[in-house]
């Protein structure tokens, strides 16, 4: 009983409750609708948008007796959608251009996403997105507030010189006229006029910012494109010239075997590349994505004045499927240069670091080793010490096997032999890291005196044909590295020394 009788008090007094604020409600004063504190719904600036004689939209902010604005709010200038725009005309300090709008319709009749054009500029590519940036902007107008209705405070806002002017012609044959001038403080947004009434209004920034653009904000930044397929992505040839080049430099792909080089360059001089150089340099052609667009069809004088009339570099890689010729400036302070196709209209900048051809140099582009052929490439190794001279003759078989399984295993055994000794595998190859591994320290021009402290012929088993490197002492602490009579520079002295101290007993057998 006594649970019960607690329920039934709760009850009771829930009940007791919920009596009370019925009657609350019922004898509370009615308000007539002018209380300060009844929610009110806010239904934006009173206005009226209509057409002129000449078709242009105005717009007029209705105004009390006092000629004050009542309810100093939002409001609608103009509601299209970017697909009523036939054309938009731009103005400012970036220069004048008219955007021409249209919306292909396939044979079925049926229209995909509106397109954009620039008058007089009509074969240019245009960047994605920036068009209906400004389509957008052009094709509806909100305001946040009502600035002022006086037209003698325009300078207040940046709107007795606007920075944009905006003529948006509609497919409905009519036009708006939208005046763009300073920015808000804090970030507020952006100051407008509208049609031919001095009233300024805020509007959200991003709503007029793309009217800031220019002719070369619009241009597209592909400079190239990539290869299509692996096929056509090696060039037959790359030649690299200019101001920054005392000589044409000029790089193919490297096609024998003896070597493992990817490139060799044909011009100043024949020698294998150095691989990481000429790598990049390759990498640096094609697929190219610019910052920005600098000038379109720029005069004689603009392309003097950006340094490409006489360019600091010049490229021209011919490749199955085209020939990338390109011009580049020297590079500026913050590491980017002008950049622009051999007989082409458009300007561009583009990192330098995008483009290592345009800072590369001869000396990078040589191999760094004086020379490195691969041991798999070669039947003989002929060496002199300064006093005798060794003859090693190696021979490569590769044996097949195959495993439980069915697998089939491919290893292969060099032999190395001096006469009838041969020579332990572990014990040459040592020897040959000494002979080869040589690193070039210049590539400066020097005159080869005396004998030769060391000379290596590498004989090659695929042609028969032969390399000879001799290294002969200088003044300085490097010697004179000569590859097939040719003064290839200073090498190091260190693996030198260590392959005539080695090269006797290696021809014994004998390790060291």
């Amino acid at each position: 009983m006594k649970k019960n009788t607690k329920i039934l008090i709760i009850v009771c007094a829930a009940a007791l409750i919920l009596a009370g604020l019925m009657c609350l409600l019922i004898f509370l004063p009615k308000g007539d609708g002018s209380s300060s504190g009844a929610a009110t719904y806010d239904e934006g600036v009173k206005m009226s948008v209509t057409t002129d004689k000449d078709g242009v939209h105005q717009a007029q902010i209705q105004t009390n007796d006092k000629g004050e604005i009542d309810n100093n709010s939002y409001g609608t200038l103009m509601d299209y959608i970017p697909a009523k725009i036939s054309k938009i005309h731009l103005e400012n300090k970036k220069g004048t251009l008219d955007i021409k709008s249209y919306t292909p319709t396939d044979k079925n009749g049926k229209t995909s996403a509106t397109q954009y054009t620039i008058v007089g500029y009509e074969d240019f590519d245009l960047q994605g997105g920036i068009a209906d940036n400004i389509a957008n902007n052009a094709a509806s107008i909100d305001f946040t507030k009502v600035m002022t209705l006086d037209g003698s405070k325009l300078a207040d806002y940046g709107l007795d010189k606007p920075r944009d002017t905006v003529t948006v012609t509609y497919t409905d044959k009519t036009k708006a006229i939208i005046y763009v001038g300073d920015d808000a403080p804090q970030n507020a947004g952006t100051y407008i006029k509208f049609g031919s009434n001095d009233t300024v209004y805020l509007v959200a920034k991003d709503s007029v910012s793309a009217f800031d653009y220019g002719l070369t904000d619009l241009i597209s930044l592909t400079i190239n494109d990539a290869a299509s397929d692996n096929d056509n992505s090696q060039a037959s040839s790359i030649e690299i010239s200019g101001s920054n080049f005392s000589n044409t430099i000029t790089l193919k792909p490297n096609s024998d075997n003896k070597n493992s080089a990817s490139y060799v360059m044909t011009s100043p001089v024949e020698c294998y590349a150095n691989e990481k150089e000429s790598s990049l340099v390759a990498g640096g052609i094609r697929g190219l994505y610019a910052l920005t667009v600098k000038m379109v069809n720029p005069s004689s004088s603009q392309l003097s004045s950006v340094g490409l009339s006489n360019p600091y570099a010049k490229l021209k890689a011919v490749y199955p499927d085209t020939t990338v010729s390109l011009r580049a400036s020297k590079p500026d302070g913050d590491g980017n240069v002008c950049l622009m196709k051999e007989g082409g209209n458009i300007v561009y900048t583009i990192s330098a670091e995008k483009v290592p051809w345009v800072k590369t140099s001869y000396d990078s582009l040589v191999n760094e080793y004086v020379l490195y052929p691969k041991m798999s490439a070669l039947s003989e190794v002929s060496v002199n010490d300064g006093k005798n001279t060794y003859t090693f003759s190696l021979s490569t078989a590769q044996k097949t096997k195959t495993d439980d399984n069915g697998s089939e295993s491919t290893t292969t055994t060099t032999t190395v032999k001096n006469g009838k000794t041969e020579i332990e595998l572990a014990t040459f190859s040592g020897f040959y890291e000494n002979l080869t591994m040589v690193e070039l320290a210049d590539t400066k021009s020097d005159s080869k005196n005396g004998s030769p402290v060391l000379t290596v012929t590498y004989k090659y088993s695929s042609d028969g044909s032969t390399d000879t490197v001799s290294y002969y002492k200088s003044d300085s602490n490097r010697y004179v590295a000569v590859v097939n009579g040719r003064v290839a520079g200073h090498a190091y002295q260190s693996k030198v020394n260590t392959a005539v101290k080695q090269a006797s007993s290696v021809a014994a057998n004998k390790s060291e």
